[in-house]
């Protein structure tokens, strides 16, 4: 079978996409990702070029991104050209069936799907709480829609909807924590691990807010230790506040293998975007949780509500923790996170909320959606 998966944009999209190819390759299927092109999402896709050598071929499509009515033509221009690359690139490969993955190279390619050659099947994949604006829009399209979160399907007024789950990394998707990471990492086997990540949208402003928290928990350094990602930008800096303050730290721009990241840590303070949070839910790890304020629609806070509802985290407001010069936010920051770094039975208990909310056959679901669709068996089960 050959199946097309668009899933740039974000990480978020990219690396659910790249677990569904993944599970297919394996079963020795064709598979064509589409992505942005933004240069991030070459670094994203670094560790995986041995692996995409000689399986697959990655293309990029053109950001189109709606930026409101005064850009309206510009964002036409871009779909339109969008779509027509998309249709060259079916011609082409003739695919079964097309999986978008949500975000804006999601909606040209379900609409090359409807209007280049014979009509090809569509399934549509939202991992967040709720859907965004692209997947809103494209549903309509779509002979399924698939959703990470029970609750979400409630968007989508249609019977061909299920709840599968986002689907994760093979690596990840065990959730077993892995012997000795802490050590790997440079880090204290006796000490709480605090994971602390920005994810790829908003990570300057966490880890200001991390910044200014510090001298507060550096009162527990003897105690406390910290894997931090913080992107490109601030990696040099934040390595440096971690040093005056005399707290050890494994501070790292990017971590491609978060399944030592994730073995390491004993709590969690990050964004709350739907890959890390699937993440997060497969190795039971407690969080908290700061939505990022500037998501389309507000999607991480709605995804948050989810773990806080189930007692897997606490969550924050991104007003809360911005530096306000005098401390308090960077205090009660602190605080925060060490309420729940200093309960052990709290942590215990909000790890094993997390874990429960995990679907940890989401990519096996999502594969076989696609299986039955592009060999157009006539009947779907949800």
């Amino acid at each position: 079978m050959k199946v097309i998966i668009a899933c740039g944009g974000t990480g978020g999209h990219l690396f659910p996409g790249l677990a569904v190819a993944e599970c297919l390759w394996e079963a020795s299927h064709e598979v064509r990702l589409l992505v942005s092109e933004r240069a991030i999402e070459s670094t994203w896709l670094s560790d995986w070029r041995e692996r995409l050598a000689g399986r697959t071929t990655v293309q990029t499509l053109p950001a189109i991104g709606y930026g409101g009515g005064r850009r309206l033509m510009r964002f036409c221009s871009r779909l339109a050209r969008a779509v027509r690359e998309c249709g060259v690139i079916y011609r082409a490969f003739e695919p079964d069936v097309i999986l978008g993955m949500g975000g804006y190279t999601s909606a040209p390619a379900v609409l090359a799907a409807r209007w280049f050659g014979r009509r090809r099947p569509v399934v549509l994949h939202e991992s967040n709480a709720v859907p965004g604006r692209a997947n809103r829009w494209s549903s309509r399209y779509a002979d399924w829609v698939a959703v990470g979160w029970s609750g979400c399907e409630q968007y989508f007024r249609r019977e061909t909807v299920s709840v599968t789950g986002t689907p994760m990394r093979a690596r990840l998707r065990s959730g077993q924590r892995l012997p000795g990471a802490k050590r790997r990492l440079g880090l204290d086997e006796s000490r709480t691990t605090v994971l602390v990540m920005g994810g790829s949208q908003g990570a300057r402003s966490l880890n200001e807010a991390v910044m200014e928290a510090l001298p507060w928990l550096g009162r527990w350094r003897d105690r406390l230790q910290f894997v931090h990602l913080t992107g490109v930008q601030d990696e040099v800096r934040m390595r440096a506040a971690y040093e005056r303050q005399e707290l050890r730290a494994c501070v790292m721009a990017f971590c491609h293998e978060m399944e030592w990241a994730y073995s390491a840590a004993d709590v969690v303070v990050a964004r709350s975007g739907a890959a890390t949070l699937t993440e997060l839910a497969a190795f039971g790890l407690p969080a908290v949780l700061v939505p990022y304020p500037h998501a389309a629609g507000n999607h991480q806070w709605h995804n948050a509500q989810v773990f806080a509802r189930a007692g897997a985290a606490v969550v924050l407001e991104d007003a809360a923790i911005k530096p306000c010069g005098a401390g308090d936010c960077g205090r009660r920051f602190a605080e925060t996170v060490m309420e729940v770094v200093l309960d052990a039975r709290r942590r215990a208990a909000m790890g094993n909320a997390a874990r429960a909310l995990s679907r940890p056959d989401a990519t096996e679901r999502v594969v076989e959606l696609l299986m039955r669709l592009g060999t157009r068996q006539e009947t779907l089960v949800a």
